[in-house]
């Protein structure tokens, strides 16, 4: 409870100093941050190396640490840039961003069934989500519950007052399902390891562990999906693309359609990380679900 309660505090306050700073003194803050991680602190930097090995075999040492190191700084200024966006009007927040393809929403509406908006962890995911759902009024995202209780309040708190509607994980499917029969967007992020609950796809020419839930739901409703990324740019601004609509179709077997669609999907995003790798989240463990792993507790699959 002390620590939960010291936790929130030690937020609340940073949130209150960002907030009040102009943008590029918190970015030059941001910046510092990062360094500080990568150079002295190293919290979590061995996983973002291994991971960016694993992704890119062929690169040299020297490129991978630039890669993990940008990475590091760009995790920073995604924190600092929530603080800092979280509580601007939409017409403030339009001075940093451009939009391409953002009529692709509404065709997508047009066949009133709905919409699944995918990305991953990449670029700036959470500005974009609070501009999309700033000017849509319907979109629906699913929360994990953080282990803080007042974290997760306040984070949520945030969110909401930026129009997004949250989903609780725990009635992740079935209020997901009532979002889309209203013709809502869904909001998925489909690029973190899914364990025994995923199937596996080529993910940078490696197994991975990855939801299906996006193909399930498409196919079984015929809701349309666009794949969008927020990007950095290199004057600080920021470039939210939103793809055309993507209509799924039954070609084979129920599994075989989710598990190839899956791997289209995952390529997707795979292509725009490799464009801009350092924009990815390189924190997580994405393959650390082994595909031996899985046949040995499921001599089925």
């Amino acid at each position: 409870m002390v620590k939960d309660i010291s936790e929130i505090f030690l937020f609340k306050l940073f949130y209150c100093l960002i907030d009040v700073l102009p943008l590029s003194f918190a970015l030059t803050f941001a910046k510092i941050l990062g360094l500080i991680n990568f150079y002295i602190l190293k919290i979590r930097i061995g996983v973002v190396i291994r991971e960016l090995r694993e992704a890119f075999p062929e690169e040299s040492e020297k490129e991978i640490k630039k890669i993990a190191k940008e990475t590091i700084i760009n995790f920073s200024k995604n924190a600092v840039e929530f603080c800092w966006f979280s509580s601007k009007s939409i017409e403030e927040k339009n001075k940093y961003i451009s939009l391409y393809g953002f009529e692709n929403i509404n065709l997508a509406l047009s066949y009133g069934k709905g919409l699944i908006l995918l990305t991953g962890h990449f670029g700036n995911w959470e500005l974009a989500v609070q501009i999309i759902a700033q000017y849509t009024h319907k979109l629906y995202a699913v929360a994990k519950k953080q282990r803080n209780p007042y974290f997760n309040n306040f984070i949520n708190n945030i969110r909401t007052s930026n129009k997004i509607h949250i989903i609780p994980q725990k009635y992740a499917f079935r209020r997901i399902v009532k979002a889309i029969k209203n013709n809502n967007i869904v909001l998925i992020l489909g690029d973190q390891n899914a364990g025994k609950n995923g199937v596996f796809v080529d993910f940078f020419d490696k197994p991975a562990s990855t939801y299906p839930g996006t193909a399930k739901i498409a196919l079984k409703f015929g809701c349309p999906i666009i794949f969008f990324a927020c990007l950095k740019q290199t004057n600080g601004r920021y470039h939210l693309y939103l793809d055309k609509p993507i209509f799924l179709k039954r070609k084979e077997s129920l599994e075989a359609d989710v598990k190839n669609y899956t791997q289209e999907l995952t390529s997707l995003l795979e292509k725009r990380i490799r464009q801009h790798p350092s924009q990815w989240f390189w924190l997580h463990k994405r393959w650390k679900t082994k595909k031996s792993n899985m046949q040995k507790i499921s001599p089925k699959s």
